[in-house]
């Protein structure tokens, strides 16, 4: 009697050891940001031809005021490559490094400013280990269904969107004004080990080449806005820019497809009319931006009519299937940010087919576990009435 009670209780360990097995085996998957997927990325194997994408030959020209910076060899106006292989960690602006915490990828440094002196993006990373972060998961998503996607950062600030899509194993292109912006972002790609997966451009973006000054906001870094017209012998490093022009970017990115994220404190329309043979040349797929700004301006009407006229469509961020549009004739209600899809009947089509696959692929998961469930139990009724 004791010897048979011992064996169904052997046997009722390895069903459910088996059970178990089986569940952990249909539910795990490892994430794509993982720490495996980051070392297999920045690998020298893996990534020779992204490290050939950064090793881009530049010379020193005559700019406006003297900045002493590399210039992008080949090309009318001064694109300044920016070097990610000088140690900026010492830089005076940075506060702290903290881990950037985003939901299905591995932790991975990044570098913030005082949040006495930007009290809302380095704040937020503080408090909260992220920014946007609604935002950084729907641009995942977004890469994630389209292999081929490449991401441009436009005004990546500290680099949390940078960072983010580096981490989750795309190629980034990441653009700023701001050296300061700059210097702590490449630190933190350092710290991650994700520095050949960026290429830091240091610019403005205007409609036409020239040099911008500053206008900070206090306490708000991230708002720093670009001011044209000004004496250039009057800017310099700390103070200003060289701004080119979106069309300038076209032979990085031309015959592949983007995803933009535009970021630059109103000066959106201006890299917009600065970009007309860009959106023509290249594939762009998706653009974010603030729409905060031009919800009541003739600036705001004037993107809509730019981006509708080359078969773009506004949505919102939060929608999870993007697959309502934002009315046009209610642009002063649209959200603060919004997405721009292109063709989106045809991308819409992809995405519902995805999503029916995926809802297959579910379905067929919660039968293998059903069908589990009811072998367990079954094996345990036929043991206990024996």
């Amino acid at each position: 009697m004791v010897k048979n009670r011992r064996v169904k209780h052997f046997f009722i360990l390895v069903l459910v050891g088996c059970a178990i097995y089986v569940l952990f085996g249909v539910f795990y998957t490892p994430s794509k940001g993982s720490t495996v997927l980051a070392k297999h990325v920045d690998s020298e194997d893996t990534i020779t031809d992204l490290y050939k994408y950064n090793a881009i030959k530049s010379k020193t020209i005559p700019v406006k005021f003297d900045q002493r910076k590399k210039c992008l060899e080949g090309t009318n106006n001064c694109i300044r490559v920016f070097d990610t292989s000088v140690d900026y960690s010492s830089a005076k602006q940075i506060y702290t490094c903290v881990d950037l915490r985003i939901r299905s990828l591995a932790h991975t440094p990044i570098c913030v400013y005082d949040p006495a002196t930007d009290i809302y993006v380095s704040n937020s990373i503080l408090n909260t280990g992220s920014w946007e972060h609604s935002y950084v998961l729907k641009v995942l998503d977004i890469l994630s269904q389209d292999p081929n996607l490449e991401f441009v950062d436009l005004g990546c600030n500290v680099g949390v969107f940078t960072v983010a899509v580096a981490k989750h194993g795309r190629r980034v292109t990441a653009l700023d004004a701001n050296r300061k912006n700059l210097e702590m972002l490449t630190t933190s790609l350092k710290l991650g080990n994700i520095t050949k997966m960026v290429t830091v451009v240091w610019n403005a973006l205007s409609d036409i080449p020239e040099t911008v000054g500053f206008k900070e906001a206090e306490g708000n870094i991230g708002g720093l806005q670009m001011v044209s017209d000004i004496n250039a012998g009057n800017v310099n490093d700390d103070n200003g820019s060289i701004a080119i022009m979106l069309d300038d970017l076209i032979p990085m990115f031309r015959g592949k497809s983007v995803f933009i994220k535009m970021d630059i404190e109103a000066y959106e329309l201006k890299a917009m009319l600065g970009g007309k043979k860009f959106f023509e040349e290249v594939d762009i797929k998706f653009l974010f931006m603030e729409w905060i700004h031009h919800k009541h301006t003739d600036i705001g009407s004037k993107i809509v009519q730019f981006m509708t006229e080359r078969g773009y469509t506004p949505f919102r961020p939060s929608d999870n299937f993007l697959s309502r549009p934002l009315q046009i004739t209610y642009r002063n209600n649209w959200p603060s940010d919004i997405i721009w899809i292109k063709d989106f009947s045809k991308t819409f089509s992809k995405r519902k087919t995805v999503s029916v696959v995926k809802a297959a692929v579910m379905m067929a998961i919660f039968a293998i576990v059903a069908v589990d469930f009811v072998f367990v139990l079954g094996v345990l009724v036929v043991i206990f009435t024996q």
